[in-house]
């Protein structure tokens, strides 16, 4: 019924605003008002910004098993409006793609016997960075089993979320593992609802690895290409190589303002009470209750549209204030941070030469770099064996896995020296044994191994972190994988900082190499990693910058030489993403209004010329609006407007009375709890006679009493609900652990005495 009423409103929309060339679906303004409603010809006041904002994630712990009882004679289709694809639109896109890679197949393996990197067609970063990208995350692996097909008939889910946190649609996914062809059909159903003119930034753990398929196989058209910007989620940075991340990530590219691309894991961490039952139900009754649970966030998050943009546009004015306040104290102009920023993208995005004259000395430099990490291995398995000895395992299942892992690895890597120590000619064996003496050379090379080593061992712990995150389940097996992990990280972590410490005793030796003028012209001194902070990865953090390990630059930039202009560097980004963070509230701000006073005056038009039967449900529909724009207003009052709204937000002061009267007034009944028609009434008092009420005087007292204890036990509910909003989370994290239940519950409704 409220999907009735609310197309039966717009349909009374003014002509002026349903223009459905120029402006995104009704389907999509339904969805997020936010990132859709009013009129988006207008919103667009910078040509770098994007018009909206969405993320895409999957999911494999929302599975369901396949039922050897065959429960397909009770499981009826979803009756309700879906925000799931079809799974014929699916398998349409995973036959389409298959062909693409077919036809293109040939040609392709041509390309990849090329030994020299290089950029791909359409990409901004080389092959090199994209293939490390690739091997870091189990997501670019289609071929990686994440759910078993054997014992599961649905494997997961895969979401499609504005920056708000609005399900925008679902894929119901039956595959084992992550294919692309789930990511594709979300990202061409979304464009099919949106204006040839609309750009549209996308975040996607693997954002990088979509773009190159799409690039490579022709997997979109390429009107939807020339308007859709690839990033990678905040949460999921680390595991890119460091070129990939100053192209991709959202806090370093243009556009994404302060969006963080994680609402999709929000929406997993809202749904994981739903695992359980969906695990063991019916096919049409998991997209029902799925459903029914997204259209309850919905509400929910409809009512905090104001207290989002409130606490969004604070955070926002408090980053750039910090941010300048830094900056002025560093005395380096804008334009010149500008102009080695882009220095710096464009030589730490160049492909590296496979085929250069230090091919050599670079061979020479990779094997110093494997016998040191031989030696670490090493290490590592005679410590465990040292605690097997003396009696210190706690845990022997665990021991016997991280000694088989630890021997694992040296195994490979001693197999790796011996094959590179082999292909050695004479000369270089020469080479290698003079590069040995070279105390310079060799001081600078264990560091750089070192600070590989300790970068690997930080992005481990960061996925197996990420593990412990998304642990879902609380049962006793959950229970102690979650313990196990937290033990496996504690106990690392000493490791990773005394690898630290080496790295910066290394450090050490090199400034003094560069004082006693032992160093080549032109030597930088590396930078010491803090132990403070390192197991925070963050995205500025200096594990990512190779300064002073690389080759000896004669006159080196001021991005690589120069602190100031470094630590200038990350404040202009983050100033520059604050500043579209708050052109893009302020149009949202706008948008919200404009949005509104639309769907009031089509309200009101419906009220007027609809049905009677509808009254009382238009009516209700009228309340809400006004309860929304109660809290609406007050909030996004100081956001400045982004332009001047054409109309008002559309309730009268007597509206906004009726309301406040009604919501603190346990004796005023709204005029949308009335009954629907008089009819019924007049039918009511003529069963019961002259004094035959709906309710009887005895009766009053406990009522009233009733009433007013409901009143009470909900004034403290939305109390308490308002209290839960944070402003770094988005809006399901307001969204308790609440179940909502296929059968609703009907909660006692208000009676009228007579």
């Amino acid at each position: 019924m409220e999907d009735h009423i609310t197309t039966l409103v717009h349909s009374f929309s003014p002509s002026s605003i349903q223009q459905e060339s120029t402006q995104p679906s009704n389907y999509l303004c339904a969805r997020c008002p936010l990132c859709f409603g009013g009129n988006l010809e207008r919103a667009k006041t910078d040509q770098d910004d994007l018009d909206c904002i969405v993320c895409l994630d999957a999911c494999f712990t929302q599975k369901r098993t396949n039922n050897p009882r065959n429960s397909a004679a009770c499981d009826p289709p979803n009756p309700t409006n879906t925000v799931f694809i079809p799974d014929s639109e699916v398998k349409v896109m995973e036959d389409f793609i298959e062909k693409q890679r077919s036809c293109s197949s040939n040609h392709h393996s041509l390309a990849q016997t090329q030994q020299e990197d290089r950029f791909e067609d359409g990409m901004r970063v080389p092959v090199s960075v994209l293939d490390g990208c690739g091997d870091s995350f189990h997501a670019a692996d289609e071929k990686c089993q994440k759910a078993s097909t054997r014992f599961f008939a649905d494997t997961g889910l895969m979401a499609l979320l504005c920056r708000h946190d609005r399900v925008l649609w679902l894929v119901n996914m039956t595959s084992a593992g992550e294919k692309q062809h789930y990511a594709l059909v979300l990202v061409k159903n979304l464009f099919e609802h949106l204006p040839s003119n609309m750009t549209v930034g996308l975040l996607y753990d693997i954002g990088c690895q979509l773009e190159r398929s799409c690039h490579k196989w022709k997997l979109l058209d390429d009107g939807i290409l020339s308007r859709l910007k690839f990033g990678i989620s905040v949460f999921h940075a680390y595991g890119h190589q460091w070129p990939c991340q100053i192209v991709y990530h959202p806090r370093k590219c243009v556009g994404f303002g302060l969006s963080d691309g994680e609402g999709c894991e929000r929406l997993w961490s809202s749904l994981k009470m739903l695992i359980p039952i969906l695990r063991v139900s019916g096919y049409h009754q998991r997209l029902f209750v799925l459903d029914n649970q997204i259209r309850h966030f919905d509400k929910k998050s409809f009512s905090l549209f104001g207290q989002w943009l409130d606490k969004k546009w604070s955070l926002c004015k408090r980053k750039k204030m910090m941010a300048w306040e830094a900056l002025c104290e560093l005395h380096v102009d804008m334009q010149t941070l500008r102009h080695e920023w882009a220095a710096q993208v464009e030589l730490q995005t160049r492909p590296l030469p496979r085929q250069s004259k230090n091919k050599g000395s670079q061979q020479l430099a990779y094997i110093l770099s494997l016998e040191k990490t031989v030696e670490d291995y090493q290490s590592h398995v005679d410590k465990l064996e040292n605690d097997l000895i003396n009696n210190h395992v706690h845990d022997i299942v665990d021991f016997n896995l991280q000694l088989a892992a630890a021997k694992g690895s040296l195994s490979k890597a001693s197999h790796a020296l011996r094959q590179k120590k082999s292909a050695l000619g004479v000369s270089a064996k020469t080479d290698l044994y003079l590069l040995k003496n070279n105390k310079w050379l060799q001081t600078q090379t264990n560091a750089q191994a070192l600070k590989t080593r300790i970068r690997e061992r930080l992005c481990q712990r960061k996925f197996e972190l990420e593990r412990l995150e998304r642990s879902y389940r609380n049962s006793v097996n959950g229970n102690h994988i979650q313990s196990h992990v937290e033990s496996s990280l504690k106990r690392r972590e000493p490791a990773i900082l005394k690898l630290v410490s080496t790295y910066n005793n290394l450090c050490g030796e090199l400034q003094s190499m560069i004082r006693l003028h032992k160093a080549p012209p032109g030597a930088i001194p590396p930078t010491p990693i803090p132990s403070k902070g390192i197991f925070q990865l963050d995205v500025d953090s200096d594990i990512w910058q190779d300064v002073g390990l690389g080759e000896c630059h004669p006159d080196p930039p001021r991005w690589l030489a120069d602190e100031s202009v470094r630590k200038g560097i990350k404040l202009m980004l983050e100033i520059d993403r604050c500043n579209e963070e708050e052109r893009r509230l302020s149009r949202e701000r706008s948008v919200l209004q404009e949005w509104f006073s639309v769907e009031w005056l089509s309200v009101q038009t419906a009220l007027e010329e609809a049905d009677k039967h509808y009254k009382y449900h238009l009516k209700k529909y009228r309340e809400n609006l006004v309860a929304a724009y109660v809290k609406w207003e007050a909030r996004v009052r100081h956001i400045p407007c982004a332009w001047l709204p054409s109309r008002p937000w559309g309730p009268t002061g007597e509206d906004i009375a009726n309301h406040l009267a009604t919501l603190y007034d346990p004796s005023v009944i709204p005029a949308a709890e009335e009954e629907p028609t008089d009819e019924l009434l007049e039918e009511t008092s003529s069963e019961g006679g002259e004094g035959g009420g709906v309710v009887s005087e005895d009766d009053d007292e406990l009522l009233t009493a009733i009433e007013e204890m409901a009143l009470v036990e909900e004034y403290h509910i939305g109390q308490a609900n308002e209290a839960e909003f944070s402003e770094d989370e988005g809006w399901l994290d307001d969204i308790e652990n609440g179940y909502l239940p296929s059968s609703p519950v009907q909660l006692p409704s208000k009676r009228r005495r007579y």
